[in-house]
């Protein structure tokens, strides 16, 4: 055989075996599922968290935007998907936590009937107060708060969320009888804050980075362990003596309990890659949230830990789960 034909076929086979190995890569994509609406934090996360995946890794992945349920419907999508981790989930942690608290249908037990692959974006939660009281700090929200006893409410993007429960225990916490108000969302109630409709907010510090610096609300204190960097004037909770409100929420990359051991260590290989990328720091920092520093082969220990922290501040609300 020449040497030409014999490169010839060489390169045609060559050829061949890349559109095979595309081929089944396309018809196999990873699965991204997100339990929000498109244009939200998490799908804005998982957006950046994909596009960067197949730019390091050369992989097809499809964001799918399973709404409903506060996350739900994203969550029992995972658990009725192969064990084969091309069909993982972006969940804030506080969710996948709460959701067997707050709806009874949810049967899961979020540390045995998940594989948390990796954290890729870390945020804490603020609260926030508006023109209807003028509080500036703390102090002048406790009295605010007390001298307007029937007016004394708070505002949150929903019934049964992180928010929702972190002002049932800063009430505790400050002997102050606060009245949850649940929205369908963080837009609107924000809007309703500004408006002056509500006195308080508690949503994510990165919905409150824009309006605080432009003097349209005062952040009164954040829920992360360490000061924002975005928001340097406003404290922590454990600098106004509130230790026990400390709570750093987190979006983590779930695959199902049984996932393949090899399958959850390349998954591991591929998030520390990406989280690790110049590119990827600069798209979550501009979204106001901030990269973990570190990632653990095993997150159970963690859940384990922020669940009984949830499951006492629901219990604290009087809360009781919803069909």
């Amino acid at each position: 055989m020449k040497r030409s034909t014999f490169l010839k076929l060489a390169i045609g086979m060559l050829a061949a075996s890349a559109s095979i190995a595309s081929q089944a890569q396309s018809s196999n994509p990873i699965r991204v599922l997100v339990g929000f609406p498109a244009g939200g934090a998490p799908d804005a996360v998982a957006r950046a968290f994909a596009d960067q995946l197949r730019q390091t890794t050369g992989e097809n992945v499809i964001v799918e935007n399973r709404t409903g349920a506060s996350g739900k419907i994203a969550i029992d999508t995972l658990l009725s998907s192969p064990s084969d981790g091309r069909t993982v989930a972006l969940i804030p942690s506080s969710i996948a936590i709460l959701v067997p608290m707050t709806v009874k249908a949810a049967k899961y037990d979020v540390a045995k009937s998940f594989t948390v692959l990796g954290n890729v974006a870390e945020y804490g939660f603020g609260i926030a107060a508006g023109p209807a009281s003028g509080a500036s700090d703390v102090a002048s929200f406790k009295t605010w708060t007390k001298a307007h006893p029937k007016q004394a409410v708070y505002a949150t993007p929903g019934l049964g969320t992180a928010q929702h429960f972190l002002g049932a225990e800063i009430g505790k916490q400050m002997g102050l009888d606060l009245l949850h108000v649940p929205y369908r969302g963080g837009a609107p109630a924000v809007s309703d804050l500004l408006g002056g409709q509500v006195p308080f907010l508690i949503t994510t510090e990165q919905l409150l980075v824009p309006l605080h610096k432009q003097g349209k609300l005062k952040t009164l204190f954040v829920t992360s362990p360490e000061r924002n960097p975005m928001l340097p004037d406003v404290p922590t909770a454990k600098e106004v003596g509130l230790a026990q409100l400390e709570a750093q929420d987190w979006f983590g990359l779930f695959a199902k309990a049984g996932t393949p051991a090899d399958v959850v260590q390349d998954w591991q290989a591929k998030i520390k890659t990406v989280v690790s990328s110049k590119r990827y720091h600069e798209l979550v920092e501009k979204m106001g949230y901030s990269v973990p520093s570190e990632q653990f082969a095993d997150y159970t220990p963690r859940l384990v830990a922020e669940r009984q922290a949830w499951a006492n501040r629901v219990k604290m609300s009087g809360f009781s789960a919803a069909d």
